[in-house]
């Protein structure tokens, strides 16, 4: 079994061409291998970096891979919703920019003993913390009621067949408990017609994101970096979000279009009266997606959406 991490970043020299061009302090919330860090850092070799990762292999990674740096980094293990605890840790940093790569890595997806992956088979685990985290995949789909896999299906995966696979685990369960990623994605496989399999797409592929999704409890992770973030900023420093699925990128637009204009007041009065002030300006208009050249080179940016937000004064 391979023992190094490999994780591919996505959009690497976007996201270093969007940090502000004094920066002086970066916070990387999800470090993966350290790709991003080690970029930034490269072009910013005088900046402190602190960074977070739920994953302790990511983390150990990361500080591998940013060895040559390690008089100016702070690394921890933590989720996002953990980033209250890290602030206070460091001694309450303010950032020039914030990052955060949301999602998989390439390392997790390619090791099957997490049990990520419908491409291999291994265990329905899918704990992006799996020393901290007792909820697992397969608790999931033997446990939860059909009113439960309903909503998880429907509302994290945005799975139109999702009645019928829930009716089919249902009745498998009842037989023998999914134990492996390659037994649920089998049924999902025969449970979706043929003729509505997009070539090129595993039939499970929606399935797993909404199973992944609720084990992690990505969306309330996402809501509380969102909520945490925009406050450590200095003036004019940046928030760059990279996601890659409608669920979070609508999150992430969304918000940062309310943090630009926040004001609540009927549109057909002549001038605002809420006082909500603008607590910065969204500095990408529409996502930046992969050049065809990185898509070629790493199939999985083909999806990533890059979002980026300038703080003002207010913001702080």
């Amino acid at each position: 079994m391979k023992m190094q991490f490999e994780h591919i970043s996505v959009l690497a020299a976007e996201v270093v061409d969007f940090a502000p061009q004094t920066t002086q302090t970066i916070l990387d919330c999800t470090l993966g291998g350290g790709g991003h860090s080690k970029r930034l850092l490269e072009k910013f070799p005088e900046a402190n970096l602190y960074g977070i990762d739920r994953d302790a292999k990511a983390l150990n990674a990361a500080a591998d891979c940013l060895k040559n740096y390690k008089e100016q980094i702070h690394l921890e293990q933590a989720s996002f919703s953990e980033l209250p605890e890290c602030f206070e840790n460091w001694g309450e940093p303010r950032f020039d920019y914030i990052l955060a790569d949301i999602g998989l890595s390439s390392e997790q997806l390619a090791r099957p003993e997490r049990g990520f992956s419908f491409m291999h088979d291994g265990p329905l685990d899918m704990r992006m913390d799996p020393d901290r985290q007792n909820l697992t995949a397969a608790a999931l789909v033997n446990n939860s009621s059909e009113h439960e896999l309903l909503k998880i299906l429907r509302d994290l995966g945005e799975e139109r067949f999702a009645r019928k696979i829930v009716s089919s685990i249902l009745i498998e369960r009842e037989k023998k408990p999914f134990e492996t990623t390659k037994e649920l994605a089998d049924m999902v496989g025969n449970v979706i017609p043929r003729r509505f399999q997009k070539p090129g797409f595993n039939p499970a592929t929606l399935t797993f994101q909404a199973l992944r999704i609720a084990v992690n409890d990505e969306l309330n992770e996402l809501g509380i970096l969102l909520k945490e973030t925009l406050s450590r900023l200095k003036p004019d420093g940046r928030l760059a979000i990279i996601s890659f699925h409608s669920l979070e990128d609508r999150m992430v637009k969304h918000q940062f279009r309310k943090w630009e204009n926040p004001c609540v007041c009927p549109t057909d009065l002549p001038y605002c009266i809420c006082g909500e002030k603008s607590l910065g300006k969204v500095i990408t208009r529409r996502p930046v997606n992969a050049t065809a050249q990185e898509t070629a080179e790493n199939p999985r940016s083909r999806s990533a959406h890059l979002r980026v937000f300038s703080s003002s004064k207010n913001a702080a």
